[in-house]
């Protein structure tokens, strides 16, 4: 069996895999966000203890403590675990759409040698980069970068955990850090002209790499049997390209957990001038996967089923009914209304830290359904946004395969296919993360000759949504509008973070599970 610890930014789950892809056991617990104007933050103790606690449960519900012969984690990217040299961390964790570093980030970009590093990798520095986060851990909290020995990936941090203290990360996580991929380095004289250190990043291994047994002690603590074999594995939406069977040209991979990852598989690069997306090259397969990540998806959903559905007692339920009214006349479900959905700011394509949420259009008639599947459509947009791009590469875009919470909602799928006018196909298997990690350690290890077969046989299609042709010259239409709007709201972000500024407008400080 194979034990997969993932790790995303609402809940930590422990999910075990047999050889054939088939989930034998899962056990999950929900972990909290701590929201502060722009500070996105959570407790990597938090973390470890409801670890400890999933794996437990999830030994026990397979029934066998001694079985395990591999266990892999998979984890949300780009959040930064600052720890000491006994893997305790030192401060919170500066999560992904986290967006205080932004002076830093300019710094790093306006560098002529990250620009130099940045022209050859295909980088870009922002408030999101981790390098940027360190730089403002150094300027705004010395004390705890002084007794920081490692600053780390979430994977990087269990993989730590499971082995008693080993710092790694694998190559696409090193990228976070701004590896030199043709020096096959980190640039150290980038990092030492912000007085700050490579020593203080985990070791790159390739993906797939066994790096030997779990501790002792760490196997007993989690409940299990034996010291099953550590495979370093990669990031969340990474793996739930393959965990969606996405592996050959033209197939598309959206997870839309409380975020959206949208990713091609392409068997060519691209460098795009616009940075807009990502192409990260993945050597197992010597394929690219295309895109990014965005802060909408299940999280918006949420917000929304908090602020519109809060005495529902069967919330989804409702919100699939009122979206779809299928008692209403012929178009009646076309709202006219245009949702910018940038709660948290906006990362790929348009990466617009201070874009934030409008409704365009309002009317009297209006009602919350209405509200909702303007949301729904917008999240289609945004994908849309991504598919474009996917175009100008070469590789046809034939496909999208609908993962993660988000993809339970049917009419979620079924606007998002009339919008892309692709086929969406909703997967089988809802853990399509671990699935993908599980996948990574069968092919390392020689269970499949190749991730396709692997896919082929471990990766179901439940459902297939097709375009709606009565509805695709309306969204055509929505859309262009959608694009519009986008462009001439940009410059007003601004002159409203001005404003709060100049008047002292404080944040709440709360907590929340994302």
């Amino acid at each position: 069996m194979i034990l997969v610890i993932n790790l995303g930014l609402k809940s930590v789950r422990a999910i075990i895999f047999d050889y054939d892809g088939r989930r034998i056991a899962t056990s999950a617990r929900r972990v909290n966000s701590r929201l502060f104007g722009d500070w996105v933050e959570q407790d990597a103790g938090e973390w470890t203890d409801k670890m400890v606690e999933v794996v437990n449960e999830a030994m026990d519900s397979a029934g066998n403590r001694t079985a395990l012969r591999y266990v892999t984690v998979s984890c949300s990217s780009s959040c930064l675990v600052p720890v000491d040299s006994s893997m305790h961390p030192t401060s919170r964790v500066i999560m992904v759409s986290d967006k205080r570093a932004v002076a830093e980030g300019e710094l790093i970009s306006n560098n002529a040698e990250f620009q130099e590093l940045a022209a050859r990798n295909g980088y870009s520095a922002s408030q999101y980069s981790q390098m940027a986060r360190i730089l403002w851990l150094k300027n705004n909290d010395p004390e705890a970068f002084a007794r920081t020995d490692k600053f780390l990936a979430p994977n990087d941090f269990l993989v730590g955990l499971l082995t008693d203290g080993l710092a790694v990360t694998d190559s696409l996580n090193a990228e976070k850090f701004f590896y030199d991929n043709d020096a096959d380095c980190y640039p150290a004289h980038l990092y030492e002209a912000f007085g700050l250190s490579v020593d203080t990043l985990p070791r790159r291994v390739a993906i797939g790499e066994n790096i030997g047994p779990m501790a002792t002690s760490v196997a007993e603590r989690l409940g299990i049997g034996n010291t099953p074999e550590v495979v370093v594995g990669t990031y969340d939406a990474i793996c739930s390209v393959f965990g969606t069977g996405v592996a050959a040209p033209g197939q598309i991979c959206d997870v839309s957990g409380t975020v959206t990852s949208v990713r091609m598989y392409s068997d060519k690069p691209f460098r795009d001038p616009l940075k807009r997306v990502m192409d990260q090259h993945f050597p197992p397969t010597d394929g690219h996967l295309i895109g990014g990540s965005n802060n909408l998806g299940g999280g918006l959903i949420e917000w929304a089923k908090t602020c519109l559905y809060k005495e529902s007692a069967n919330p989804y339920e409702v919100i699939q009914s009122e979206s779809v009214n299928e008692n209403a006349s012929a178009g009646a479900t076309r709202s006219g209304i245009v949702f910018l959905p940038h709660l948290l700011g906006a990362r790929a394509p348009s990466w617009k830290a201070d874009a934030r949420g409008v409704f365009f259009g309002l009317e009297r008639h209006h009602d919350r359904g209405d509200l909702m599947r303007a949301i729904f459509e917008s999240i289609g947009f945004s994908i849309r946004d991504f598919v474009e791009i996917f175009r100008e590469i070469g590789t046809v875009p034939e496909m999208i395969t609908a993962s993660g919470g988000l993809a339970q909602i049917s009419i979620a799928n079924e606007i998002k296919a009339t919008i892309t006018g692709l086929p969406y196909h909703f997967m089988d298997e809802f853990e399509s993360t671990s699935l993908g990690a599980a996948i990574i350690v069968m092919c390392a290890s020689g269970v499949f000759p190749s991730y396709i077969d692997a896919c082929r046989e471990t990766v179901a299609t439940r459902q297939i949504f097709l375009p709606r042709s009565q509805d695709q010259a309306y969204y055509e239409d929505m859309y262009g509008l959608y694009r519009e709007l986008t462009d001439a709201v940009d410059p007003l972000y601004a002159k409203r973070q001005q404003i709060i500024a100049r008047h002292g407008t404080s944040f709440a400080d709360y907590i929340e599970n994302l």
